[in-house]
């Protein structure tokens, strides 16, 4: 009978494994700062639902069929006829609008408290790129039932880079695979969201994570003072990360998968009626985390409103070098958080302007019409409104 023991030793006389696993153990065992808390567990929770998104998509390749004509029975298929199909897709449908939120959850908090100065702004620029990979799986990945909103929000989409100058049209032409949406369309939509997209996300989480157990979680001490040693923040009420701060994590898992499946069950997102070319829904509108860009869309110029997400994105990326001060703690950071605010304050109006537009809603007693632009008007004026 072989023992564990002699097949880890038959391993060591060819790789020093233990040497490996030690330290791999001491990494894990490293203490983390007291200020540490649950808001610290959201990047584990984005890689739990990539790894969700992972299974659930893999299990739905089984049956989708991507052409045209093909696309959206058998989304239908998954859902009415395969076992448990139809929560496979509304938890990977769930998991694809969680995995955003928790994301930008964690950018914020990471903002916030400076966490993306020396030496962690390759740690940054690793996770905004990270950021912009999974906006690419939601922009991807909601033309794939072929519906009619899905189908006129793609094409809106993708129009819109049409509008730059000189090479516009070129890439619409890329995205799209020929001058309309339609069967190259959504094969190369299928191929970058099954196969390009997660390459891309392994290879960029793989060098962010390695960086953050490698650098450890940032203090809130400023940039140019000697950063503290494993046993300074013991001593200052720091946990290890293994188990302490796993445990945290566990916790919060538990709970976003309890909010999946919740969601799954009690507010299914169903597919709308098969795309149509030739009939254009009212009211087409993108995914809750594109509709800041789309409302830009509606009161600025397209060149501008293209333009102008692509600008704060390089922004956004390069921060850690625009940012210079060495200050870490909120709150003697003031001008990094009042424009942290505005930016949040602007993204989330515009979001909002977006989901109440052309729609009707009753509010104080009162009924509105919101114009395209989100602008609201009493239902006496809708005639106006209208116009």
């Amino acid at each position: 009978m072989i023992g564990l023991d002699s097949i880890v030793d038959w391993i060591q006389d060819r790789i020093d494994i233990k040497g490996a696993l030690s330290f791999l153990f001491d990494n894990l065992r490293k203490p983390i700062p007291k200020h540490a808390n649950f808001l610290y567990t959201f990047g584990s929770l984005a890689l739990f639902l990539f790894a969700l998104q992972t299974i659930t998509g893999t299990l739905m390749l089984v049956y989708y069929k991507p052409t045209v004509k093909e696309a959206y029975n058998s989304v239908l298929y998954i859902h009415e006829t395969v076992p448990f199909g139809w929560l496979i897709r509304q938890i990977h449908v769930w998991g694809a609008n969680l995995m955003v939120f928790v994301l930008l959850i964690h950018m914020v908090k990471t903002y916030f408290t400076g966490a993306y100065k020396k030496p962690r702004e390759l740690t940054w620029m690793f996770g905004v790129v990270l950021f912009g990979i999974v906006l690419g799986f939601g922009f991807t990945g909601y033309l794939l039932p072929w519906d009619q909103l899905a189908f006129w929000a793609t094409t809106v989409g993708t129009e819109a880079p049409g509008s730059m100058p000189v090479l516009g049209p070129v890439i619409r032409e890329l995205m799209r695979g020929q001058a309309e949406v339609g069967e190259p369309t959504l094969g190369r939509f299928f191929v970058i969201h099954i196969a390009v997209l997660p390459v891309l996300f392994v290879g960029a989480v793989s060098v962010h994570l390695f960086l953050i157990r490698y650098l450890g979680t940032s203090p809130l001490s400023r940039t140019d003072e000697p950063e503290p040693s494993k046993q300074e923040i013991a001593d200052a009420g720091g946990t290890p990360f293994w188990p302490n701060h796993v445990i945290k994590e566990g916790i919060a898992v538990y709970l976003i998968l309890g909010i999946i499946l919740t969601l799954a069950v009690f507010l299914p997102l169903m597919p709308g009626p098969p795309a149509d070319p030739f009939s254009t829904p009212e009211g087409i509108k993108p995914e809750w985390y594109f509709l800041p860009m789309f409302q830009l869309l509606k009161v600025l110029p397209e060149p501008l409103a293209v333009g102008l997400p692509g600008l704060a994105g390089l922004l956004i990326f390069l921060l850690p070098f625009l940012d210079r001060s060495p200050e870490r703690r909120p709150s003697r950071r003031p001008v990094a958080v009042w424009l942290g605010i505005a930016f949040l304050s602007i993204t989330l109006g515009l979001g909002l302007l977006g989901e109440l537009s052309e729609t009707t809603r009753s509010l104080f007693g009162r009924t509105y019409h919101f114009d395209a632009k989100g602008i609201p008007h009493a239902i006496t004026d809708i005639g106006e409104a209208a116009e």
